[in-house]
Order: C-alpha cells, then sequence, then structure tokens
C-alpha cells in the first residue's frame, strides 16, 4: 500500500502561507491591512464546507455590533447571512460564530491586548438559542458553546511571555506564528487560565491545523438561532410570539 506523508503535507502549506505573508507584510500598501486575506484563504483550504470564513462584524438581536474582525468562522448551513459589502466583508449574526481570529505581524503584549480587546468585543454580545426539529421531534435549546478567540501572525516573543500574557488577558484561546510556534490554551467556565500547550517551530501549522479541528469538533454545531427576536427587535407591525411568553 502506498502512503503519503502527512506532515510534509502541511509542512508545505506551512512554507506557501509563510511566504504569502511575508511578502504581504513587506509591501508598504498592504502592510497588516490585506493579510486576512491569506489566512482566510488558509482556513478555507481545510475546513469542512459547513464552516464559512470571512472577514468582517459581528451582531446580535439587539442591535449591538463587534469591532471589525480579520477571521470569522460561522455556520454555512443553518444561520442566514443579513448582509454583505461589496468589499467582502459580512455581517454575521453572533449566534453563527465557531471562531474569531486578528491577523498581526508579530505576537506580542500590545498586540496580544489589541486582539483580545476585539475578541471581547465579540464574546460580550447577545446570543440566542431556539429548540430544533429533527427526524420529527422537537429538542430543546442547546446552551451556548464558547466562541473561540485567536490571534495570527508571523513572529512571536518567546513561550514564556506568552504564557504570562495568557495569563492576563481572557479572551485568546489559541495563536499561531508561523515562523516560531502555536499555542492552545485550557481556561475555566470564568475564562481563568488553567493551562497551556506550545507547538516546535517545525511543527506550527501542524500543530495548528490539529488544534483548530479538535476545538471545533468539541463545539459540534452553533445554536439554532432564535429568529424571532431578530424581528421582534425591527419589525414594527407584526410580532412572533414565543413559547415562554
Amino acid at each position: 500500500m502506498i502512503k503519503t506523508n502527512i506532515k510534509s503535507l502541511l509542512k508545505t502549506k506551512q512554507t506557501l502561507l509563510e511566504a504569502k505573508l511575508d511578502v504581504l507584510f513587506s509591501h508598504p500598501v498592504t502592510k497588516g491591512d490585506h493579510c486576512e486575506g491569506a489566512w482566510i484563504d488558509f482556513f478555507r483550504s481545510f475546513l469542512p464546507s459547513k464552516f464559512a470564513v470571512d472577514k468582517g462584524f459581528v451582531f446580535d438581536c439587539e442591535g449591538s455590533i463587534s469591532e471589525q474582525i480579520d477571521v470569522i468562522i460561522y455556520d454555512a448551513l443553518y444561520s442566514p447571512l443579513i448582509f454583505g459589502t461589496d468589499a467582502g466583508e459580512k455581517f454575521i449574526t453572533a449566534e453563527s460564530v465557531y471562531a474569531v481570529f486578528d491577523s498581526k505581524p508579530e505576537i506580542n503584549k500590545g498586540t496580544i491586548g489589541y486582539t483580545n480587546k476585539k475578541i471581547q468585543s465579540v464574546e460580550t454580545l447577545r446570543r440566542t438559542s431556539r429548540g430544533i426539529i429533527s427526524a420529527g421531534k422537537e429538542l430543546p435549546a442547546r446552551g451556548l458553546p464558547p466562541i473561540i478567540g485567536g490571534i495570527l501572525a508571523i513572529r512571536s516573543v518567546e513561550k514564556n511571555a506568552i504564557e504570562s500574557y495568557m495569563r492576563e488577558f481572557h479572551y485568546i484561546d489559541v495563536g499561531c506564528a508561523i515562523k516560531k510556534h502555536s499555542f492552545l490554551v485550557k481556561r475555566d467556565e470564568d475564562k481563568k487560565f488553567l493551562s497551556w500547550v506550545c507547538s516546535t517551530e517545525e511543527e506550527t501549522v501542524l500543530a495548528f491545523f490539529y488544534m483548530i479541528l479538535d476545538e471545533l469538533y468539541k463545539i459540534g454545531t452553533v445554536p439554532a438561532i432564535d429568529i424571532r427576536d431578530y424581528a421582534n427587535a425591527t419589525l414594527t407591525d407584526i410580532k412572533f410570539e414565543k413559547e415562554n411568553q
């Protein structure tokens, strides 16, 4: 039986992504502004089709909106897409979101603090949850799963500094610096730091690939959006009744 080297395949992906980001970050116009496109292409290259990946904003049924997010992984099967711009930005309902990422040249205390603030602007939005009908049976609404928050870069400060920052900033769960390492943080229900793991430089993308897929697996499927909350917040003459009202 012919076998393939999975590690070698992902190493090639790492080399291509690193080269693309190097070009973008060295360009005087695109530096820091358009590198999210390279990361979006990277996620789209391996995530199953149930996930959509775009840049844009996240909003809730009360009209609150997040800061601009470089990379948003969200539900592509069941959640409605409310609005998209000609520039490719999407306005995505909070319930639809699996993960959000910020793209920076380097992971350091300053960029981690900035990214933490962006992720927090998503985490604090109101998310609804509604029961679903499966095989003709009505199932109760599920609890709200965590939203994965991450930072993406080429370079990074050393591991001991990252661990210190992860204890200070509570909304970052995963990070990838192509030329340095990937890391994953385990937190309790109050977002407090419990432990973390960090890859070697050689296995940066390989580790990140598995980290993301495993964290998405733990979420399963995002909750069904209760579209009645959005309707009742925007319609004047028509109101949708809810069972508990």
